[in-house]
């Protein structure tokens, strides 16, 4: 018994120096690395909160295919008739054996206009409005690790999850929001919550993640919200028809030609 004990508590006291150990780089970096599926297709509703209290409604579809090198994502909006075939197509590149990342390509597609046009994935134009959501287009994709400072400030308990509390800084002091906080799971390093902060260091927009669920062993939040706690609208996505890994995406999906030919369904 004695044996046992001592066993147990050594490897509790492993733990909580292990746990002591990580910075907040190492916590976003896991975080960063956390597996996903290789393809996933679902269905969303996205609710945009105006200012004068007013609620619009988007029904959108999302796909997305890991190529290992590039993961290829796109999200075309169904209805309402004004914005049906509108859509957004993401290339995200993953980094080389020496830590460097290519940045992402990134195209919109208005059908009422008929034309595709670059997004740049940094500087004003990325922190501009996603289809008029509380969503930014640096929002829509993975943020580089390396375009950050991290800073472990902390523990704290989100919706009775405890989280690593790191505090993120942008070398970019151009940015609109150049500092947020990360919430992320202790036991899954899952994002749950991050507050992102203006260029005068205050509180701009929250995030908040709920409504978990596991898929074939991936984690995945149904509910994304972004709230703007300046202007008072927010904007909601509810994920549904979650399919992980079930059947290959057609490569020629996930395309400039098939965004504008209306092909993705």
């Amino acid at each position: 018994m004695k044996k046992t004990i001592f066993t147990l508590t050594t490897f509790l006291m492993g733990a909580t120096i292990f746990a002591q150990s990580l910075t907040g780089y190492d916590i976003m970096k896991k975080a960063d690395e956390v597996p996903e599926p290789i393809t996933s297709s679902s269905t969303a509703t996205l609710t945009i909160h105006t200012k004068k209290g007013s609620d619009r409604k988007r029904e959108v579809i999302m796909k997305s295919k890991d190529y290992g090198d590039v993961k290829k994502e796109v999200i075309v909006f169904v209805t309402p008739k004004d914005v049906a075939g509108t859509g957004y197509l993401m290339f995200e590149y993953e980094e080389d054996s020496n830590g460097n990342k290519k940045d992402s390509d990134n195209w919109l597609y208005m059908p009422a206009m008929k034309k595709t046009r670059r997004i740049a994935s940094s500087g004003s134009e990325s922190d501009g409005s996603f289809m008029g959501t509380d969503f930014t287009y640096r929002d829509m994709g993975d943020r580089k690790l390396s375009d950050y400072d991290y800073k472990l400030l902390g523990e704290e308990k989100i919706d009775g999850t405890d989280c690593y509390k790191v505090e993120c800084v942008a070398k970019d002091k151009t940015e609109k929001d150049p500092r947020y906080i990360s919430y992320i799971g202790k036991s899954d390093f899952i994002l749950r919550k991050c507050e992102l902060f203006d260029r005068q260091n205050h509180l701009h927009r929250v995030l908040t993640c709920t409504d978990f669920t596991t898929i074939k062993g991936f984690t995945t939040a149904q509910r994304m919200k972004m709230e703007n706690v300046q202007s008072g609208t927010w904007s909601l996505f509810e994920t549904s028809n979650i399919v992980y890994d079930g059947g290959d995406i057609d490569d020629s999906m996930l395309t400039v030609a098939a965004l504008e030919k209306g092909r993705i369904r």
